[in-house]
């Protein structure tokens, strides 16, 4: 018994020791991390007037130099992190005068040496710093960081570095198949970082919209939603006969969202589509249309057996000014089942979007809608609700 007492005081006089050291630790760290930063204020005061330097000199013929004396290594950092900030700002020659000072200096060989660290805190700082000033000497170190990263948050640090330093469209497919290698599909993320790259973009994309891999396409196609370019359209119509069915929907439905000039048979034909997603996409396209066949077109979508197909035609039918709204109301009062219902909610809700408009313009069109409802109807919304409280309460509420 006495043993076993003894066991246990032992134990929790090592707990309370380790305890005691584990505060210690954190008090160190803290201190630590409190000096440093109150020094790198020191130091951002005291080089204030080398950074206006660095900017006014920019423009000139005239190398940039670094202050003189010997700098801690804690001032290089101040110093280096400000020139990455002015960096992120310009293009060009001006940009290449603050990587020139940096290759020079050492910095980015210190940086890259810096990415075989153990502790995973200075390899991304180190990533962090070589993206930032765009050296492109770090790209092959960077990709393979990349490669061999199994977490996927740090893994996006790394690609979006190697995505600024890379000079080859090679590099940047690399840099994306060791990103979405990780298992998660962020094509999203993936689009955003591609982006980031000094190579011209319609090159890029039209590389990737034609490639085999389906990442690769995938990621193509998400970052032309963002860059509206004429020339990766061609690549885009090809993929409509793809025969995965993802990518040839969002293929369908980026070229529609750039708002082109279709032909009468190629609307119906997507408007017959079998994916709801592309009868979707072509019934919102038509609501830029203020065509005859459009709107017959639209109302035909009023019966088709997605809801989210019905609703985008109402929606775009309400868009097409007078003879839209028309057709609603015609449909809602003529039609049964889930067109009239569709046409119906839509008819009313443009009916109320409408009140309050004051605009000379926009007052006659809401006249001309409020005449062509009465047709259909006999009476407004307002009307109608005011008369179904009448009968439910009792007494006079048009007043």
């Amino acid at each position: 018994m006495f043993s076993n007492l003894a066991l246990a005081y032992t134990f929790l006089y090592l707990c309370a020791g380790l305890i005691v050291v584990g505060i210690g630790l954190l008090i160190t760290m803290k201190t630590t991390h409190n000096s440093k930063e109150r020094k790198k204020e020191e130091y951002t005061r005291k080089h204030k007037d080398y950074f206006v330097y660095v900017q006014a000199n920019l423009t000139g013929n005239e190398k940039i130099q670094l202050p003189p004396g010997k700098l801690t290594k804690i001032e290089e950092e101040v110093i280096m992190d400000r020139l990455i900030a002015i960096h992120d700002q310009i293009k060009g020659e001006h940009a290449a005068k603050l990587r020139d000072i940096a290759r020079e200096t050492g910095y980015i060989a210190k940086q890259m040496k810096q990415l075989d660290s153990i502790s995973t805190s200075k390899t991304i700082e180190a990533a962090y710093r070589l993206g930032g000033i765009r050296a492109s000497e770090a790209t092959t170190a960077l990709l393979q960081v990349l490669k061999e990263e199994k977490k996927v948050a740090h893994a996006v640090i790394y690609a979006r570095a190697a995505a600024k330093c890379a000079e080859r469209p090679a590099e940047l497919k690399e840099m994306l198949r060791y990103l979405l290698d990780k298992g998660k599909p962020v094509y999203e993320l993936a689009a955003d970082i591609l982006m980031e790259t000094s190579l011209t973009p319609s090159n890029l994309l039209q590389e990737l919209l034609e490639s085999d891999h389906y990442n690769d396409v995938k990621v193509g196609l998400v970052a032309s939603y963002a860059y509206a370019s004429p020339e990766v359209m061609p690549a885009v119509i090809r993929l409509f006969r793809s025969k995965d069915e993802t990518i040839r929907t969002d293929a369908i439905k980026l070229y529609l969202s750039r708002g082109p000039v279709l032909k009468d048979q190629t609307m119906k034909e997507l408007m017959r589509d079998s994916n709801p997603e592309v009868r979707t996409a072509m019934a919102n396209a038509l609501g830029s249309i203020h065509t005859e066949d459009s709107i017959q077109l639209l109302q035909k979508g009023l019966s088709d057996a997605e809801l989210l197909v019905r609703n985008q035609s109402a929606e775009s039918l309400a868009g097409l000014g007078v003879r839209g709204f028309e057709v609603l109301c015609e449909t809602a009062a003529t039609a049964s089942g889930t067109a009239r219902e569709a046409a119906l909610a839509y008819t009313e809700r443009a009916m109320a979007t409408a009140d309050g408009q004051e605009e000379v313009e926009k007052m006659m069109t809401l006249n001309k809608k409020r005449l062509i409802y009465q047709h259909y109807f006999g009476t407004s919304p307002k009307e109608k609700q005011t008369r179904r409280m009448s009968e439910v309460i009792g007494g006079d509420f048009t007043a």
